[in-house]
């Protein structure tokens, strides 16, 4: 399929915040804002890795010519920020320890 890398990249960044997302719910706020930063920035390069493996194209050739010529200069930096805002919108700040102090308190 001859898509956009762009569309490889989100597809690839969503698929690990699906997976990795659930994993971190629990942890505090800013632990779990860590890992969705760098499962969002291995989510947007696998995909290219993959293709440069399978067309037998030098890794960092296949991620220079995406950056310069496919449009990932714009949409990896843009991904991973707006993925970064999505998890602050979708986690409370605090509501770990407000959890943690209701346990105790039982």
């Amino acid at each position: 399929m001859k898509v956009y890398d762009g569309y490889w990249m989100m597809l690839g960044a969503a698929i690990g915040m699906i997976v990795v997302g659930p994993l971190v719910w629990r942890w505090p706020r800013e632990r779990s804002l860590v890992a969705i930063g760098v499962t969002t920035v291995v989510g947007c390069v696998t995909p290219l890795a993959i293709s440069a493996f399978r067309h037998q194209i030098p890794l960092l050739a296949r991620l220079r010519g995406s950056w310069l010529i496919g449009g990932a200069d714009l949409v990896g930096p843009a991904l991973v920020i707006g993925c970064l805002a999505l998890w602050f919108a979708l986690r409370e700040h605090g509501i770990e320890r407000s959890r943690n102090r209701l346990n105790a308190s039982r």
